[in-house]
C-alpha cells in the first residue's frame, strides 16, 4: 500500500479513538483486515457500541457531527475526528465508510486502500491528491466563534493548505496587510463588522477571491455576499466535500479573470 504514513496511522487512531469513546467499558472492539481483491487493503474497525440510527448514518462525517445534542454533552468533543479520517482516506485514493444496525447495537467502519506492487514501490514516488498545485495555498480564516475556526482550521490544513485564522474584521486587515493571500474564508457575521465589509475591503487593495459562510442564507443573505465579492455563500455546518468544491471553484474564477 502506497500512504504517507503519519496520516494513515492518524486515519487508524481516529477511529480507534472513536471506537472506545462509544463503546461502554464491558463492551469489545475489533480490528481486522483482509484483502477482497489483490488491489485493495480493506481494515475493519468493528464495536460494540452505542451505534448509530439510520438518519445519524447519513451525516457522521460531517465535521462537527456526533449524532444529536445529547452525545455531544455526555461524550464532549467537537466531532472532528471522521470528517478528518474520511478526508485523509480520499487524499489517498481510498475510502472510508460507515455501517451500523441501530442504536445499542454497535458500529463498523471500513477503510479500503489501493494497494501496490513491490516492483512499483520502487519505481513510483509516494502522492496523494493532496499534493497538487493547491497544497501550500494560501488562506485567511476569518469566525469570531472560536471552536468553528479551529475546527475548519484544522480541516484545511489537514489538506495541505496554509491558514491564518482571525476572529475579527481589524485582525483580518492587518494580517492582510502583512502577507499576501490567496483565498479568503469569512464568516458573515463579525463583531466588528460583516464579511461582506471585509470582503469589500480586500477587494479595494487586491483580487483576492472569497467565500462567505455563515449560519443563516436566504436569498437576501446569499445575493448581498455574491455582490460584495463571494464566489459561494455556504450554511454552516459547512461539509468538507462541499468546502473544498467551493475553493477550487472560487480559485478557478479567480484563474479567469
Amino acid at each position: 500500500m502506497a500512504a504517507d504514513a503519519a496520516k494513515f496511522q492518524q486515519i487508524i487512531w481516529n477511529l480507534l479513538k472513536n471506537a472506545i469513546k462509544f463503546t461502554p467499558e464491558e463492551g469489545e472492539i475489533a480490528i481486522s483486515s483482509l484483502n477482497p481483491s489483490p488491489e485493495v487493503l480493506t481494515i475493519s474497525m468493528r464495536d460494540t457500541g452505542i451505534g448509530m440510527d439510520p438518519e445519524v448514518m447519513q451525516r457522521i462525517f460531517d465535521p462537527f457531527e456526533q449524532g444529536n445534542r445529547s452525545l455531544e454533552r455526555r461524550f464532549g468533543g467537537l466531532g472532528l475526528g471522521l470528517a478528518i479520517s474520511k478526508s485523509l482516506a480520499q487524499a489517498h485514493g481510498g475510502t472510508l465508510t460507515a455501517k451500523s444496525d441501530g442504536r445499542d447495537r454497535g458500529s463498523t467502519f471500513l477503510l479500503s486502500m489501493q494497494t501496490v506492487s513491490p516492483a512499483e514501490t520502487l519505481t513510483a514516488p509516494v502522492r496523494t491528491r493532496g499534493e497538487t498545485s493547491r497544497q501550500g495555498l494560501k488562506i485567511l480564516l476569518v469566525d469570531d466563534h472560536q471552536d468553528t475556526c479551529a475546527a475548519l482550521e484544522k480541516l484545511l490544513v489537514r489538506r495541505g493548505y496554509l491558514v491564518a485564522a482571525t476572529h475579527n474584521m481589524r485582525s483580518a486587515m492587518e494580517a492582510a496587510v502583512r502577507n499576501k493571500f490567496d483565498l479568503l474564508i469569512s464568516d458573515v457575521a463579525l463583531p466588528d463588522g460583516t464579511g461582506m465589509e471585509l470582503m469589500m475591503q480586500l477587494r479595494a487593495i487586491s483580487n483576492i477571491p472569497g467565500i462567505a459562510i455563515s449560519g443563516f442564507g436566504n436569498n437576501g443573505d446569499i445575493e448581498r455576499s455574491l455582490q460584495a465579492g463571494f464566489s459561494e455563500h455556504l450554511i454552516k455546518p459547512v461539509r468538507l466535500d462541499t468546502l473544498q468544491a467551493a475553493i477550487e471553484q472560487a480559485l478557478q474564477g479567480a484563474a479567469i479573470s
